[in-house]
């Protein structure tokens, strides 16, 4: 009798702690900040209001807010790592309206040159000048759209489309805005202040030269050299589950 009393306390306790376990790793709704007069320029200080929250494994600040018509995020690289990666790897921002951890629509910016552009560049004895104006108009004035609602995949200007976004390098600052209107992915019930809307930020690690491939051969020295040329192209991702505030 006793050993089946306690088998009974011992299989409801390991349901408890289950249950306990379950609750804990629920996804906790983040609760965007109303906020009606965000301008997509790089300047974050209409940000002032919105709660700032950061992700340690990236070394990204972020924020969230809407208005009656838009979501908006706020994307910022708070140590030297993550800087670089910001612009030599690029930042992509993901938006699920139905809270699934799901890169199907989404927007890629900064948009970096790869390496094989700027051989190309070099071997076609572009001047330096040149160089940096064909990298700030490819890096910083254009984005890659995804899966949006009655756009075509492609490549467009920051400030073509209702769908927007800008970048700041100016007093240390590296940030992004981006700008998504509801009307682009979502339908208008889901904009109620109760459904979760999951959001996906990506920062790519940064692109290396690829020197002909192969096995043989050491690269970028040894021992800590290594380790950190891994750590700068090593990417990192995380998703917000954000309700809205009406």
């Amino acid at each position: 009798m006793i050993n089946k009393i306690t088998t009974v306390i011992l299989s409801s306790s390991i349901f408890m702690l289950c249950f306990s376990m379950a609750a804990q790793t629920e996804k906790e709704p983040f609760k965007a900040e109303f906020i009606n007069n965000i301008v997509i320029d790089g300047d974050d200080s209409d940000w002032e209001s919105a709660v700032s929250l950061f992700d340690e494994s990236s070394g990204l600040m972020y924020s969230i807010a809407n208005d009656d018509e838009n979501i908006y995020v706020l994307v910022k690289a708070t140590v030297e790592s993550s800087m670089t990666k910001f612009v030599m790897g690029g930042v992509e921002v993901w938006i699920s309206a139905d809270g699934k951890d799901k890169r199907k629509t989404g927007i890629k910016y900064p948009i970096p040159l790869s390496w094989e552009e700027r051989f190309s560049s070099m071997r076609n004895n572009t001047t330096r000048e040149d160089m940096q104006r064909q990298e700030n108009e490819r890096t910083y004035k254009t984005m890659e759209l995804r899966g949006f609602e009655n756009i075509k995949d492609n490549t467009y200007k920051v400030d073509e489309l209702e769908i927007k976004a800008e970048y700041s390098g100016k007093n240390g600052n590296t940030i992004a805005e981006y700008k998504i209107p509801f009307n682009t992915f979502c339908k208008p019930e889901q904009i109620n202040g109760e459904n979760i809307f999951a959001i996906g930020v990506v920062l790519n690690g940064m692109q290396m030269p690829n020197f002909g491939g192969g096995g043989g051969g050491r690269r970028f020295g040894d021992g800590q050299m290594q380790r950190q040329m891994r750590e700068m192209t090593r990417g990192y991702s995380f998703w917000v589950y954000t309700q809205l505030t009406k």
